[in-house]
């Protein structure tokens, strides 16, 4: 295990900086030549790097696979810290286990894959170099927190997720193409704010929010630290890892609760958690591109990944059931199945391809975080599953299953709605049975998607939610039934959406007012064609990781009923897609349930009012200071002056003043007392 262990050192060096090095050519030469047609090859170069890191993420499945899952890890130490009299070491740590080898190969393939795509959907872009460069470090800076095993070293990858965000959702910061805008240009919510995004308003947005769940996050990490004498996550052999027992110990109930909450921030703000999703709805400014990545298995993804790195953590140590882990996880089941209805009924209403796929990816990221929350409650004797030597949670396993089906589905989704903006020149739902017809791979990827994700049977997708059900019923006695009726009404609302996405591009759509020929994108025809296929083959995903827990659950008798249900509101969907103007309740939907307007108008004036006090008291004590009192000193200095005269009348007049004064004051003091 040493010598592999030396490896993974090497493979992740090598996973690393390949995709950064090798965008690094087109990145300085656009500084000096915006030429499109001469930077392609160096594009090509970019995502030949990207190239690398999969075929590399492959390797390290593949040597999984060979050893049965058994976890290998590379520690070399980093710095030490010494605080309050005790110290502990940061590592640059990497781990390989089922949960990071299998997500860190799902986030190299479709970085890769979606990377091809770009070559055509971004063939002649103004920004070239800017984008493949920031794109690279995004796909990189995911794998480091991927394979990442040390919370700091795993906060440097979470870092550079949202410096790379921002760099990519404001990529095109002219402003001058209302293509790239989200929300209907000319529209007003009050105050004559807009009711649309820009790119560099969204870009901004974006990195306000995360940067509001970075802050505590870090700060929960530098207290885990301090107090748990390590930041190592997976215990590994010759490594201490995190002492769990001794931070609870130590923080007591209401100190456990404060500390997860504040490093559960971070996760909540990146992976678009109520209240702070609208930064990822506008977020859809970006390149068609970067949403995909974005939205499939990347930053959204990271938060929920991070949160099963936790969990797993926290089981280890044997401390998943206290008492103030378990307040903290059954907040978290309901934020995240109220994110996922709300999610799920918002897309049902809006009518911006990119916005119903965020929406969308809002449901399913509710979707993965509650079901992760499930696994303090969840009886003995379904609490953890074995893959080999390794043992997992069971509603991480269930989680984790759900994101590698929804990241091929949604990256399918976007790549697609990249390519109908590009044919039909619009970002609304537009298109019907005719250029369902002239774009025949596009219809294929989109259906597959659509029904994979939709959970109807017999596709991945249904046998994971089946999973999912079974998990949410085991914790009915702790959670509540609430947890249940969220996750079935969202399933209801989340089928539906799919079959109207579908319907209304490629079968019961408004005729485009423009059509370009499609065949001029071989590239993006064949990124969202692999996708796709690679979506249906999932279904081999729930009968070769256990088969026990996905079968089992898929063959009850409610959920094949509940099955049944979904495919026909699928059908319906296909059917009639449009939901009639429903006033003031699809104004609220169109409105993003007035987030923004909270966001952008109350807390934003607010933050108004605040400084514009900060300021006045800012100004009312450097006058104080500056003027008041040093003019007050010269009168008073003037005033003494003057009666300096050198007559001993004028002195006693001013002692007897004085000491009248003085008996007065005393005087008064003895009344009131």
């Amino acid at each position: 295990m040493g010598m592999l262990a030396n490896l993974l050192g090497e493979l992740m060096g090598l996973m690393l900086l390949s995709p950064i090095v090798l965008a690094a050519p087109i990145a300085i030469y656009w500084l000096f030549n915006q030429d499109p047609r001469k930077a392609r090859p160096l594009a090509y170069l970019s995502v030949i790097g990207l190239g690398i890191s999969a075929i590399i993420a492959t390797y390290i499945e593949y040597i999984e696979v060979v050893i049965s899952w058994k976890s290998i890890a590379y520690s070399m130490p980093w710095m030490t810290v010494f605080s309050l009299g005790n110290n502990f070491t940061i590592y640059v740590s990497f781990i390989a286990n089922f949960l990071s080898s299998n997500m860190g190969l799902i986030t190299a393939w479709l970085a890769f894959i979606i990377g091809i795509y770009s070559l055509d959907y971004l063939a002649k872009d103004y920004r070239l170099g800017w984008f493949w460069f920031f794109y690279n470090l995004f796909a990189a800076s995911m794998l480091l927190t991927v394979y990442a095993n040390d919370l700091l070293f795993m906060y440097i990858g979470w870092e550079g997720l949202g410096f790379s965000s921002w760099a990519l959702i404001g990529h095109w910061y002219k402003d001058d193409d209302e293509l790239s805008y989200v929300g209907r240009f000319g529209e007003k919510l009050i105050l004559d704010k807009p009711a649309w995004t820009t790119p560099s308003y969204a870009a901004y947005r974006a990195i306000a929010t995360i940067r509001f769940g970075d802050i505590p996050m870090l700060g929960a990490i530098a207290a885990i630290g301090i107090l748990g004498g390590s930041l190592i996550l997976t215990p590994v052999s010759g490594v201490t890892a995190i002492d769990w027992p001794h931070v609870i110990s130590t923080l007591g109930i209401g100190g456990t609760v404060a500390l997860l909450l504040a490093f559960m921030l971070g996760p909540y703000t990146k992976s678009a958690q109520v209240p702070f999703n609208d930064w990822l709805l506008t977020a859809m400014t970006g390149p068609t591109s970067v949403s995909a990545l974005l939205h499939s298995a990347t930053m959204v993804a990271a938060g929920a990944y991070i949160f099963m790195r936790l969990t797993e953590s926290l089981y280890a140590a044997g401390v998943i059931t206290y008492p103030g882990i378990e307040i903290m996880y059954l907040v978290t089941v309901y934020v995240g199945l109220l994110t996922a209805l709300l999610g799920a009924l918002f897309a049902m209403m809006i009518d911006e391809r990119k916005v119903i796929l965020a929406g969308s990816t809002m449901s399913s990221l509710g979707f993965m975080m509650g079901v992760t929350a499930l696994a303090p409650f969840l009886p003995q004797q379904f609490a953890t599953i074995s893959i080999g030597y390794y043992v997992i949670p069971l509603a991480v396993l269930v989680a984790f299953s759900y994101l590698i089906v929804h990241a091929l589905s949604k990256a399918t989704l976007f790549l697609v709605s990249g390519h109908l903006i590009h044919v039909t020149h619009t970002r609304f739902n537009t298109g019907n049975l005719e250029l369902g017809k002239s774009m025949k791979p596009a219809f294929y990827a989109t259906l597959a998607a659509a029904i994979t994700l939709g959970g109807v049977p017999p596709l991945a997708g249904y046998w994971v939610h089946a999973a999912m059900d079974e998990a949410v019923t085991e914790t009915i006695s702790v959670a509540g039934y609430g947890a249940y009726i969220l996750m079935i009404l969202t399933s209801l609302a989340y089928v539906a959406f799919l079959a109207r996405f579908t319907s209304l591009n490629f079968i019961k759509g408004e005729p485009p007012h423009a059509h370009e020929e499609h065949g001029k994108y071989p590239l993006m025809v064949a990124a969202y064609t692999i996708t796709g296929t690679a979506a249906l083959a999932a279904l081999a995903l729930p009968f070769t990781i256990t088969p026990s827990i996905f079968i089992h659950a898929g063959f009850d008798s409610i959920v094949i009923a509940i099955g049944i249900v979904l495919w026909i509101i699928f059908a319906i969907a296909l059917i009639k897609p449009r939901v009639g103007n429903l006033g003031i309740i699809t104004r609220i939907f169109e409105r993003r349930y007035y987030i923004q307007v909270f966001m952008d108008v109350v807390l934003a004036g607010f933050g108004f009012i605040l400084t514009l006090a900060a300021f006045y008291i800012y100004r009312g004590i450097d006058a104080f200071f500056n003027f008041i009192i040093p003019n007050a000193t010269i009168v008073l200095s003037r005033h003494i002056r003057s009666i300096q005269r050198g007559y001993l009348r004028t002195y006693l007049e001013m002692l007897l003043v004085t000491l009248a004064v003085a008996i007065l004051i005393i005087l008064i003091i003895i009344a009131l007392l």
